[in-house]
C-alpha cells in the first residue's frame, strides 16, 4: 500500500519558509522534497534565504559588493549574482578589487599587451584583477596569450 498524499492544513502552510524543510518535513512525517516542492509551488522563499528589499537593492553599485555584503549579511557572490542579475555595474565601474587598485595610465597601458597572468606578475596584483580591469575597459586579450607557443 503507498504513501497518502499529504494533506496541506492552512497551519502546515504558514509554516513553510519558516523552519528548514527538511525539519517540518520531519514533523509531518513527510519527505523534505515534498515540503520543499510545495513550498517552490507557493513562491514561498526558502528558511534563511535573504529577501531583497528595495532600500537592499538600492545599494547595488553604489558600494563595492563587498560592502554591500556585508551590510546586508549575506556573501559577496549573493551580492554580485543579485546585481549581474540585475544588469547593475559595479561600484564606480569596477570592481571592488580593481577599485583598489590605483590604476596609472602606465598601468592602464600594459593590458592586452601580454597575458594577464604575466601583466598581473608585472603589477604585483592578481591576474583577476588585471582581468577584470581589461575586460572592463573593453581590451581585447593578448593574442599571445590564446595560442600555443609552436603556433606559426
Amino acid at each position: 500500500m503507498g504513501k497518502a498524499a499529504l494533506q496541506w492544513t492552512d497551519a502546515m502552510l504558514a509554516q513553510l519558509g519558516q523552519e528548514k524543510d527538511a525539519v517540518l518535513a520531519e514533523r509531518w512525517g513527510t519527505s523534505a522534497k515534498t515540503v520543499n516542492l510545495k513550498r517552490n509551488a507557493l513562491g514561498i522563499p526558502a528558511a534563511g534565504h535573504f529577501q531583497w528589499t528595495p532600500a537592499a537593492l538600492a545599494l547595488l553599485g553604489q558600494q563595492p559588493d563587498a560592502a554591500v555584503a556585508q551590510q546586508l549579511g549575506i556573501s559577496k557572490a549573493s551580492v554580485v549574482a543579485k546585481r549581474t542579475e540585475l544588469v547593475i555595474a559595479p561600484a564606480s565601474g569596477a570592481t571592488a578589487a580593481t577599485a583598489a587598485y590605483d590604476w596609472t595610465p602606465e598601468a592602464v597601458a600594459l593590458l592586452g599587451t601580454a597575458s594577464d597572468a604575466k601583466v598581473a606578475a608585472q603589477l604585483g596584483i592578481s591576474r583577476l584583477t588585471v582581468y577584470h580591469a581589461r575586460v572592463q575597459r573593453g581590451i581585447a586579450a593578448s593574442q599571445g596569450s590564446r595560442k600555443p607557443a609552436d603556433a606559426s
